[in-house]
């Protein structure tokens, strides 16, 4: 299996580290999390018009934008 190393802030790694089930590896951790089975925001998606779902991906953006750089985006 190839493998490759990311860097995560301390409070990524935590977060991660908190959700992580006895025995998972962070990779079978993280697919999990990201799987449409299993996250709620994919599931959301097909119950949205696309329009709306547009909208609330753009909002997420800028409140990640805005808690990461402590900027917010006037777009």
């Amino acid at each position: 299996m190839k493998q490759k190393t990311i860097s995560l802030s301390e409070r990524a790694y935590n977060l991660l580290k908190n959700e992580k089930r006895e025995g998972e590896s962070f990779s079978r951790l993280i697919e999990r999390i990201i799987s449409k089975k299993d996250n709620p925001w994919l599931l959301m998606q097909n119950k949205f018009d696309p329009e709306l779902w547009e909208g609330l991906k753009e909002n997420v953006k800028k409140i990640r934008e805005k808690n990461l750089t402590g900027n917010e985006t006037n777009d």
